[in-house]
């Protein structure tokens, strides 16, 4: 009795000791995944007993089923690994009925939640170091600053996003406002190669939006912070980083200090894969290596039945091998998309197709499919998640913008990392593209002989090295980590 006292004791004593590190993350597969692996690298940085952290994770409960059965098997999986996390779950608090936009609902969702993350830090067991919160998350620095606890962003988009709406929010941007779904010339932004106005973000392209307005507000409410962590690093994009580094412009208000920023990516949810039978990764274990186009468009992208013909016909006649993952809109918000129906795939399809191509009408696993060899090129919605998941494989990508800061997205893979071949697509008939120009992107990339193809592969080749050093010890990324990791282990 006397020994099992005495080891309560000296846990409790170590536990004091730690500092307690919490993050909020919002109820998103795509933002919260990324946020738990940015806490597991915080720790796995911080390896000396002098700085030891706690990490504590704030969780929102979810405003739809769909995002929960994703999560939670994260979430399982992480407290398996016996690490010094801990998961808090926040009360529920009822969903807003009132709001603008996407962006707006989530900030607001957010919002009401600020008294229980306020009671929830208060009763910390150890003083709290840091408090590290999502991008749509940033009026939770009222009660950072009530509880005199430094406050850190993780966006979870690019540099090159992230510099573009703090210039959008500072004085200068404000002081020449361009509605951009108005214009043709290129945008030019300092520190950023000029972008094309229809490749602006889509919240970004109507001043009036509350989109825009969100955006807005979350980047001036950013510089209060401490410091910004963002899922990129220099060598993926060189020059927002740089940029960022920089403090963006010099036009911040007198006085004012722009945070530290942290390029910590690519920051990538691998875990343990159970997925060896799935019926898509037994189907690629008969193609030749580097073969299959894989098409996939992220947990919100679905095509109406036009669409979804054209991808067919323009599939079929490139000839070349293929996986897709065909899913369908609802009409529900903020629920994702639904099982697809075969049927609405041109008649014969199938069966002309039975040879190279297959079909999957449900989720699948995408890491374990961009990992398999015999994937030799990505249509992707161009989520950040879903690039960066591909360029730490070296797979080319032929980017289809859907939504969100996609568009922007899209340019960079073509005309700065050159790892893309370009697809035109119809910015105003909602990004209608035809079977014509999905097949001449398609030999493009998969073509044997194709220059573009060759050119892509080397560049992509040289992305996935580097992204790869990025992240191991001694790496950029990790170096930053690593900095961040011993400011916050000191108690």
């Amino acid at each position: 009795m006397l020994l099992m006292a005495n080891n309560k004791e000296q846990e409790q004593e170590q536990e004091q000791e730690q500092a307690c590190v919490y993050f909020l993350p919002v109820y998103a597969p795509g933002h919260l995944i990324s946020m738990l692996e940015v806490a597991k690298g915080l720790l796995q940085c911080n390896s000396t007993s002098s700085n030891s952290l706690s990490i504590h994770i704030l969780l929102a409960q979810p405003d739809n089923p769909d995002k929960s059965s994703l999560i939670s098997s994260h979430l399982q999986a992480l407290q398996a690994q016996n690490l010094p996390i801990h998961l808090h779950p926040l009360p529920f608090v009822e969903p807003p009925r009132q709001f603008d936009s996407i962006e707006d609902f989530v900030t607001s969702h957010i919002r009401l939640y600020l008294p229980h993350i306020k009671a929830a830090l208060s009763a910390s067991p150890s003083p709290v170091s840091g408090l590290v919160v999502d991008m749509f998350a940033s009026d939770v620095i009222s009660v950072a600053n009530e509880l005199n606890i430094p406050f850190y962003i993780y966006f979870s988009s690019t540099a090159t996003f992230l510099s573009l709406i703090l210039h959008l929010s500072s004085p200068q941007g404000k002081r020449d406002p361009i509605d951009f779904s108005e214009v043709e010339e290129e945008i030019c932004i300092p520190g950023l190669t000029p972008i094309p106005s229809k490749s602006m973000p889509a919240p970004l392209l109507d001043m009036k939006s509350g989109s825009y307005k969100c955006f807005m507000y979350h980047a001036r409410r950013y510089i209060e912070a401490k410091g910004i962590l963002v899922n990129s690093n220099i060598h993926i994009e060189t020059n927002a980083v740089e940029a960022l580094a920089q403090g963006v412009t010099d036009q911040l208000a007198p006085g004012t200090k722009f945070p530290d920023t942290y390029p910590v990516g690519p920051v990538i949810s691998f875990g343990k894969s159970n997925m060896q039978g799935h019926e898509c990764l037994q189907w690629l274990d008969t193609q030749p290596a580097k073969s299959v186009l894989f098409l996939c468009f992220g947990s919100l992208g679905a095509f109406d039945m036009s669409q979804v013909r054209q991808i067919a016909i323009g599939l079929e006649q490139s000839g070349h091998r293929f996986l897709w993952v065909l899913r369908m809109p609802t009409t529900e918000f903020l629920r994702g998309p639904v099982d697809a129906s075969l049927e609405f795939l041109p008649e014969g399809f199938i069966e002309r197709t039975k040879e190279r191509g297959f079909v999957w009408p449900s989720w699948a696993p995408q890491i374990d499919i961009l990992s398999h060899q015999a994937i030799g090129g990505f249509v992707t919605h161009c989520g950040w998640n879903s690039i960066l998941e591909s360029l730490w494989f070296g797979v080319p990508m032929i980017p289809w913008p859907l939504y969100a800061e996609q568009h922007l997205n899209a340019f960079m893979l073509v005309n700065e990392m050159h790892v893309a071949v370009k697809l035109e697509a119809d910015r105003k008939n909602k990004g209608f593209v035809s079977a014509v120009d999905l097949e001449q992107a398609i030999k493009l990339l998969m073509d044997p002989g194709s220059e573009e193809r060759s050119r892509i592969r080397v560049q992509v080749e040289e992305m996935m090295s580097a992204c790869r050093k990025a992240v191991q010890r001694g790496g950029v990324s990790f170096v930053h980590l690593q900095k961040l990791a011993g400011e916050l282990g000191k108690v």
